[in-house]
């Protein structure tokens, strides 16, 4: 059998892992020189967003045999509004690192491959679906998706970064919600280590020629003056699907619409994805049935994403109050209660019936 998959980020790399274990080596084909992304920066897997997954690295390496180590455990995060700073402290998920360096995630996931990638070659998945049994794509955007006709909704935003050096909490992290710099997106502070991290603006729905301007709003409102050791900017895109695999050609990963456009969150999604993707080649199984649990749970952030949208920032100090209020913070986070799934039916149902007009896509099974 033979399968080309288009993209070596973690859901690529975890798709070939998956065939490699059960005797099938793909042709990976990688449009940069190597593997990860050359920013380097700092993801969250969180454990609120995927209960009732106690631990989600236990739960891949037992269900997808995948293993890599995180930077940390997260222990502690801090929420800041514009009138509150809130913390929630437990056992709340893991910090991971992207990009190219050795603890990369990508990096470690590529050295535990025995197929060779083929770098610096710009794939067209449609071409080499007329070549190979199956195609895989997995390029960290939805474009295939929207080439296809299957992208419903998209969450467009630009991400402008730094790399700051001084004194961190190595398990710990920090978000801001303003909507005077970020509008309905937020900022974020997440270690590499004691003496650096990745600091993030993320603000949908706005010019690129506005970025640096709410980003030294952004800096000064919140009074951040770390050492700058690296500026960037990054365009993200994310979106559902209304299917992952069209004849023999499967999206996965964020070109899959896995990924969580409240928070932006998509690693765990793309590692699963991934290998239910080199599952579903290798035994013959429905992808999208198989994928399904991941398609849903994407849609339910969606909601999320456009309740969030029609607060102001006094909404979100209330919003932030009441989630780390005693008694109902220990409920919310430390505990394995699945609060995302409690309040996806009362939010859509609200949304429709504040928004009739505005269309909306259900998670689909």
């Amino acid at each position: 059998m033979r399968v080309a998959i288009v993209g070596a980020g973690p859901g690529g790399l975890a798709c070939a892992l998956e065939l490699e274990r059960r005797g099938i080596y793909p042709d990976i084909f990688e449009r940069s020189n190597r593997v990860g992304h050359p920013i380097s920066r700092v993801e969250v897997l969180l454990q609120l967003f995927e209960r009732p997954l106690k631990n989600q690295l236990h739960y891949l390496l037992k269900n997808y045999a995948l293993e890599f180590q995180p930077l940390s455990p997260l222990r502690r995060v801090v929420m800041h509004t514009t009138r509150h700073n809130a913390t929630v402290r437990g056992n709340l998920g893991f910090l991971v690192e992207r990009g190219q360096s050795e603890e990369a995630i990508e990096v470690q996931l590529s050295r535990k491959l025995r197929t060779r990638i083929k770098f610096d070659l710009e794939a067209d998945y449609r071409a080499l679906a007329g070549e190979y049994d199956f195609v895989v794509v997995a390029e960290g955007n939805h474009q295939a998706a929207r080439d296809l006709h299957v992208l419903e909704t998209s969450f467009d935003a630009w991400v402008k970064g730094a790399i700051v050096l001084g004194r961190f909490a190595p398990d710990s992290s920090s978000i801001y919600f303003n909507t005077d710099y970020a509008g309905h997106g937020f900022a974020c502070l997440s270690p590499f280590n004691r003496n650096r991290a990745a600091l993030l603006l993320i603000v949908p729905k706005v010019a690129r020629s506005r970025v640096n301007e709410l980003w030294n709003r952004f800096m000064h409102m919140e009074n951040i003056n770390f050492e700058i050791a690296e500026n960037f900017e990054i365009y993200q895109s994310t979106g559902l699907t209304s299917r992952r695999q069209l004849d023999n050609i499967l999206l996965t990963g964020t070109s899959g619409g896995f990924t969580d456009s409240f928070l932006g969150l998509g690693l765990f999604a793309a590692l699963a994805g991934g290998s239910l993707a080199g599952r579903a080649i290798a035994e013959g199984l429905d992808y999208e049935r198989l994928t399904a649990p991941l398609s849903i749970q994407a849609g339910r952030m969606a909601v999320f994403r456009r309740a969030f949208n029609t607060l102001d920032n006094g909404d979100i100090d209330r919003l932030v109050n009441a989630i780390t209020l005693p008694g109902i913070k220990q409920v919310i986070y430390n505990t394995n209660f699945n609060i995302i799934g409690m309040l996806y039916p009362f939010l859509e149902k609200r949304f429709r019936k504040l928004h009739p007009s505005l269309q909306y896509s259900s998670p689909r099974k």
